[in-house]
């Protein structure tokens, strides 16, 4: 399997200017690469397959996404002036053969349960983004705090390859399931989101602490994304982090994308210039 996996994100420089008081009104940007190692869980309810009486909702078993992953692309960009910052996050992935299973079947006039799955497996491809403004309502030495407020976008393109140990009977006539099939389908969800983006200090001491949480809402029942990662400081240009990521989607009704967790472990460092 090929892995190749693209980090960049959040851009950040400013233009030197003579006077410190001018510098609130210049634009500010910074470059941030990191690795995240999520693990990976979804509910995906899939449409009815051409030639069958029902549709596969398919479980998508907790999965370390360096086994799966051929390709991600991985970059945030923040842009800061004065204490209005804008920003955008962007998580591209590619997996092959995650371990899943067939859970129910929906035959349109009721849902069979099973638990005759014997080998199904999921290929997916998704892109999440989530961009939007932040205004700065905390400044002072020991905490810098921004709320925040945009939108978040996911798209998600599953195939999958199933295999039972025989076929499922629908409770009507003629109603079927065959054991063996493929099916591909994709699904997209706008929400929107608010939360809060900040860092904490520790006096004069090389450490702090960037964090960011949000929560929102729209074509899901609910989303929510949750980082922090304590960082320390070896010059003013460069600095060196380790924390946790967690981006979560939560839906119903007929949608493909029931519900989405990515959550793990990141590491990276931060470059001003």
């Amino acid at each position: 399997m090929t892995l190749l996996v693209l980090i960049s994100g959040v851009l950040a420089a400013s233009t030197p200017h003579a006077l410190a008081a001018d510098s609130a009104r210049e634009w500010k940007f910074a470059l941030q690469p990191y690795l995240w190692a999520p693990v990976i869980e979804a509910n995906l309810k899939f449409s009815t397959p051409s030639g069958s009486s029902g549709a596969p909702e398919v479980e998508i078993e907790p999965n370390n996404y360096l086994e799966n992953l051929d390709f991600a692309l991985i970059v945030t960009a923040e842009a800061r002036k004065g204490k209005w910052s804008f920003t955008a996050d962007f998580v591209y992935m590619e997996l092959t053969d995650s371990e899943s299973r067939v859970n129910s079947v929906d035959f349109g006039g009721g849902v069979t349960s099973t638990s005759i799955d014997v080998g199904t497996e999921v290929d997916t491809t998704s892109f999440i983004t989530t961009f939007g403004g932040g205004y700065q309502f905390i400044d002072s030495p020991q905490l810098k705090m921004d709320i925040v407020a945009g939108l978040r976008y996911l798209w998600l393109e599953s195939q999958v390859d199933w295999q039972l140990s025989g076929n499922i009977i629908g409770p009507g006539p003629g109603q079927t399931f065959a054991r063996y099939g493929s099916h591909t389908e994709d699904g997209d969800l706008w929400n929107g989101v608010c939360g809060i983006r900040g860092r904490l200090l520790f006096g004069q001491s090389h450490w702090f602490i960037p964090f960011y949480g949000d929560i929102g809402t729209g074509d899901s029942d609910l989303t929510w994304h949750l980082y922090a990662a304590p960082c320390y400081s070896f010059k003013d240009w460069f600095n060196a982090m380790i924390g946790y990521r967690y981006i979560g989607f939560d839906n119903g009704g007929d949608d493909l994308i029931q519900d989405l967790r990515l959550y793990g472990p990141v590491i990276g460092a931060r470059f001003s210039f």
